[in-house]
């Protein structure tokens, strides 16, 4: 909640915009560390380091909850259809989820990203897609499990199509642990979020005041300005933390 009011609110509580740059106030060349008037220091461009870290609340929970939205609803879509139908449908919808388990979820976006290039959207796509085996595995067997209860086998006995008893019996009753999964995969989503940043495959412009690309900035600084990477860090830690608590 505190994140989410923080970066529905950034403009209003940060004290400076997070692009703005004065060089004349870095000594010695690099960065100031916290004061009364930037209690989080200044990056290399003179930049206060608060108001990026607000401002990237904005960056890392928007990415987290599209990537997983995507990922939920193709998810879904395919735990859906192998559950649901079973026979061949489920053989090779399982065995695709089964090789894409095979590949670590964070190797598999890299991958997607380098494909489609860097950027915000194909960081997005691909956090999304490296969560789709997870859903698609978890609602196929919640709907296995609701097949063989009794609502199920009355429907079928009065004559209720397949399709009708998927969608208006079994799916609705079937999606409260897929919901709960997406609430942690969001913490997985704004760590991949981050890695993949830090990598240099997030936002290309290095002004964009994303968590893991401010912590690719402060790498370059760790021995002289380890706060650079402490304060965006830390912001990732309470987030994570947060959406698995």
């Amino acid at each position: 909640v505190l994140f989410v009011v923080v970066a529905i609110f950034a403009p209003l509580i940060a004290p400076y915009s997070p692009t703005d740059q004065n060089l004349s106030l870095l000594a010695n060349g690099c960065c100031p560390g916290p004061s009364w008037d930037h209690p989080m220091g200044l990056d290399e461009l003179g930049r206060d380091e608060l108001s990026r870290v607000l401002y990237g609340a904005r960056y890392s929970l928007v990415i987290g909850v599209v990537s997983v939205a995507v990922g939920l609803s193709i998810g879904m879509l395919l735990g859906a259809i192998a559950g649901g139908f079973g026979g061949f449908a489920d053989s090779v919808v399982m065995r695709m989820m089964d090789i894409m388990l095979a590949i670590p979820g964070l190797l598999l976006a890299i991958g997607i990203v380098a494909l489609l290039g860097p950027g915000l959207v194909p960081v997005m796509i691909a956090v999304g897609v490296a969560n789709v085996p997870i859903f698609s595995r978890l609602l196929r067997g919640t709907i296995l499990g609701q097949k063989e209860t009794d609502y199920v086998l009355a429907a079928r006995s009065i004559g209720v199509r397949r399709r009708s008893i998927l969608t208006g019996h079994i799916l609705p009753n079937s999606i409260s642990p897929v919901i709960v999964a997406a609430t942690l995969a969001m913490a997985t989503a704004i760590i991949d979020v981050a890695g993949l940043g830090f990598l240099g495959l997030g936002p290309q412009d290095p002004s964009t005041p994303e968590w893991g690309t401010m912590l690719t900035n402060a790498n370059s600084y760790l021995s002289t300005a380890p706060f650079l990477a402490l304060f965006p860090g830390l912001a990732i830690v309470i987030v994570v933390l947060g959406f698995n608590l």
